[in-house]
């Protein structure tokens, strides 16, 4: 069960001009503290950074990257990730087009966004507008009605901006572009492995390694725990509540496509989580007494910090509290858990001898790499004179029907590689191999009329993506950002 927003985020916040635009405003608001000034948290030209806004699309983006990591995604990782700088130069890329927009006068009418917003299949009932849908949706959202109807407008106006401003491209750009496929390069190469280098591995060697990386190889923090669960599975629900819950909350119950599935097609995962919520105050209670030692705890456990045996949630409150601290009941598998922390064990270094099985393949890994660097340069000294393999002509179009000792992926890799470079030999790594060529002759080839139409789509695809990136660039100095503090 994946709710709507997982679902069709595409349709909220940030994520329609993300997919549109191949890049993002960076600025320097990383460990941003914001002020109190009035609603907003900053200002792009004539636009306002707005608070709520800012909690919409926070929560949206947290959302997205979960659902990405399949629910283990959690505030730590926000932290280290910067997710709320990544909002912040989301929020201001956004405001510098919605300014453009906003002085070439383009617009999106309430009829506008109201159509679009009928066409979103979640938000239907037998491909009709449903509007107990959205309601309901709005009402178990993170958001007000009106920040989320303001951003989906923005968002129209920014797919609308953009569609002005694409940019075919020139028959000259077509030309280059076409030249880069007629090209065919015949090559003498030589593909190095690990079958042509001999590395020996000894405890010195293995312990001078592991020494200039020790600090990454710590033990886990440790939890030990006092769990109180209680379970959900013998809930008594009746009919009349199944009905109302699904009422309420059959938004969160979507096919791949998001649209609401029956109650009969979710009947029996609905009523698990009617009982995990009618579960709820019962668990509370038992939370009190055994907060109290009126009661007892079930088990007593030793974890890792972030085992699976517990939810990202708790692990999370867990996180945050120290020994002796009670936390109250978190629903885990269709059963609540009060929690205990008895005490906590702080990471440590391991030795040597814990991690050496663990660190012998990656150095006899790097040790590979640079024994293949050295080799591959010493072949690349010879290449004129040795005898080695000569391929066929090859292009950018033909790179997977060669056979030039490399797998499909490898060659396609290798062909395009030797494409962008300048050089007439040289080394190219690709995974574990190394290859040494030589270009020994070249031709031009005539392109079919179907390969011909799909470059120029992609000549198209890249200049307006180069466009864009300079329309960034120049907005950055029409628009000035200002973070309030």
């Amino acid at each position: 069960m994946i709710s709507w927003m997982q679902k069709n985020n595409k349709f909220l916040i940030i994520t329609i001009w993300i997919a549109t635009i191949s890049f993002i405003f960076t600025g320097a608001t990383a460990g941003f503290s914001f002020g109190i000034k009035s609603s907003s948290i900053g200002k792009v030209g004539e636009i306002e950074l707005k608070r709520d806004r800012f909690a919409m699309e926070y929560n949206n983006l947290f959302d997205r990257y979960n659902q990405m990591m399949q629910g283990k995604f959690d505030k730590d990782q926000a932290k280290k990730m910067g997710l709320e700088q990544q909002v912040l130069n989301n929020m201001a890329t956004e405001a510098k087009i919605l300014n453009l927009a906003k002085e070439f006068g383009i617009i999106v009418t309430e009829e506008e966004a109201g159509k679009k917003l009928s066409e979103i299949p979640a938000f239907q009932t037998n491909g009709v507008f449903d509007r107990t849908i959205y309601d309901t949706f709005i009402s178990n959202s993170h958001f007000q009605q009106d920040t989320f109807e303001e951003s989906f407008k923005d968002q129209l106006t920014i797919e609308k901006i953009l569609k002005v401003l694409s940019v075919k491209g020139l028959d000259n750009e077509y030309k280059a572009f076409q030249l880069a496929f007629e090209v065919a390069d015949k090559l003498k190469y030589s593909i190095l492995t690990e079958k042509d280098i001999n590395i020996s591995t000894n405890e010195d060697k293995l312990k001078s390694f592991w020494e200039t990386r020790k600090e990454q190889y710590k033990s886990a923090k440790q939890y030990t725990l006092d769990i109180q669960w209680t379970e959900t599975k013998d809930t008594n629900v009746t009919e009349k509540q199944v009905n109302d819950f699904y009422t309420k909350n059959k938004f969160n119950y979507t096919d791949k496509n998001g649209k609401i599935l029956p109650l009969k097609d979710v009947k029996d995962f609905l009523i698990d989580d009617l009982k995990v919520k009618i579960a709820h105050k019962p668990a509370y209670k038992r939370y009190l007494s055994f907060q109290k030692g009126e009661s007892k705890k079930t088990e007593t456990l030793t974890l890792d910090i972030n085992d699976p045996k517990l939810s990202k949630e708790l692990w999370s409150e867990i996180n945050n509290h120290k020994v002796n601290d009670f936390i109250k009941p978190k629903a885990i598998h269709n059963k609540y858990a009060s929690v205990k922390i008895v005490s906590i064990n702080e990471p440590v270094t391991k030795t040597f001898q814990e991690v050496k099985e663990l660190i012998t393949p990656l150095y006899q890994k790097e040790a590979n790499k640079e024994e293949l660097s050295i080799l591959a340069e010493k072949k690349l000294l010879t290449i004129d004179n040795d005898e080695i393999n000569v391929s066929n002509f090859l292009t950018l179009d033909n790179a997977e029907t060669q056979n030039i000792g490399l797998n499909k992926q490898e060659t396609v890799t290798f062909i395009s590689k030797l494409f962008t470079s300048e050089q007439e030999k040289g080394i190219i790594p690709i995974g574990s191999k190394v290859i040494v060529y030589k270009i020994v002759e070249q031709k031009l080839i005539t392109l079919e009329n179907n390969s011909t139409d799909e470059l120029y789509k992609n000549t198209d695809q890249v200049k307006e993506q180069s466009f864009q990136t300079s329309l960034i660039k120049k907005l950055d100095k029409m628009y000035p950002t200002e973070f309030y503090k």
